[in-house]
C-alpha cells in the first residue's frame, strides 16, 4: 500500500502536472474541491506504486489543511468523485473506469483511497499532454470558476514565446470552456469573468484582462452584438492578507 502525507517528508515543490483528460473530466463537473484533491494527490505522490489496483492513504489532517476545506466537505466530494470516469481510445479499442472507485475514512485519523494504475498514471506518471500548475495557489481559489481559469492561464502562459499570450473565444466556447449555459455575453462576464479575476487578483501568481469581441459586420446600424472575448494573461502579485 502507498503511503503519503508524512508529517516529515521533505519540502515539495508545489508544481505538478495532470493529464488533460482527467483535468477535463473533473472541470465538467464543476466540482471544484473535488480537483483541488486530484491536485493533492498529484502533489504529495512521488512515483507509482506497484500493482493493477492501488491503495494510498492521506493523513486527513495534511489534506484538509492544504486543500482549505474540512473534512466534510472533503468527504462529500470524494463521494461525488465516484460518480466521475474517465476514458481513453486507441486504434484498436476504447477503455473507461471509475476515477476512485473506493475510500474508506477514518475520523480524526487517515484516508484510503483505491485507484486502478491507470487513474494514478495520469496523475503522476505523465507521459502525453498535460496540465501543469502550481497546486498551492489553486487550494487559496474560492470559486470553481477561477479554477478552470487558473487552467486556461497556465495554457496560455505555456505558449512558444513568438505567440502572443492571449486567446479568443466566442459565447459557445466559454460556456463549452466553464461547463455553464448563458444565453448573453453579459450574464456571463458578471457571473463568471468579474468574479474569477477578482479571485485571481487576491489569490494567485497568474491572472488576466479581457476585451469584449462585438460582431460588427451583422449590425451596420445600432450597437454591435457582444459575441465574444479575448482574454490575456498577465503576471500578478496578490497582496498578502492581514485578516
Amino acid at each position: 500500500m502507498a503511503k503519503i502525507s508524512t508529517r516529515t517528508k521533505k519540502k515539495k515543490s508545489n508544481i505538478v502536472k495532470i493529464k488533460n483528460d482527467l483535468v477535463e473530466s473533473f472541470v465538467k463537473q464543476n466540482n471544484l474541491t473535488a480537483l483541488k484533491i486530484l491536485f493533492y494527490i498529484a502533489y504529495d505522490c512521488e512515483k507509482i506504486p506497484a500493482g493493477d489496483i492501488i491503495k494510498i492513504k492521506m493523513n486527513t489532517k495534511d489534506i484538509c489543511e492544504y486543500c482549505k476545506v474540512d473534512i466534510k466537505t472533503i468527504t462529500r466530494n470524494l463521494e461525488q468523485m465516484q460518480k466521475t470516469s474517465i476514458s481513453w481510445t486507441d486504434e484498436k479499442s476504447k477503455s473507461f473506469v471509475s476515477v476512485l472507485p473506493k475510500c474508506h475514512i477514518e475520523f480524526g485519523g487517515n484516508i484510503e483511497i483505491t485507484m486502478f494504475k491507470e487513474v494514478i498514471q495520469m496523475i503522476v506518471d505523465v507521459k502525453s499532454k498535460y496540465t501543469s500548475v502550481n497546486a498551492e495557489q489553486l487550494m487559496r481559489l474560492k470559486s470553481k470558476h477561477s479554477a478552470r481559469m487558473i487552467l486556461l492561464l497556465e495554457m496560455i502562459n505555456g505558449f512558444d514565446e513568438h505567440i502572443p499570450k492571449l486567446k479568443r473565444y466566442d459565447l459557445d466556447e466559454l460556456n463549452l470552456l466553464f461547463g455553464t449555459n448563458y444565453k448573453r455575453l453579459g450574464q456571463f462576464e458578471q457571473e463568471v469573468l468579474k468574479k474569477a479575476k477578482r479571485d485571481l487578483d487576491d489569490n494567485s501568481k497568474l491572472s488576466f484582462v479581457y476585451d469584449v469581441n462585438y460582431d460588427k459586420e451583422a449590425h451596420t446600424v445600432g450597437r454591435a452584438k457582444a459575441v465574444g472575448v479575448t482574454i490575456h494573461l498577465i503576471d500578478n502579485n496578490p497582496q498578502p492578507k492581514l485578516f
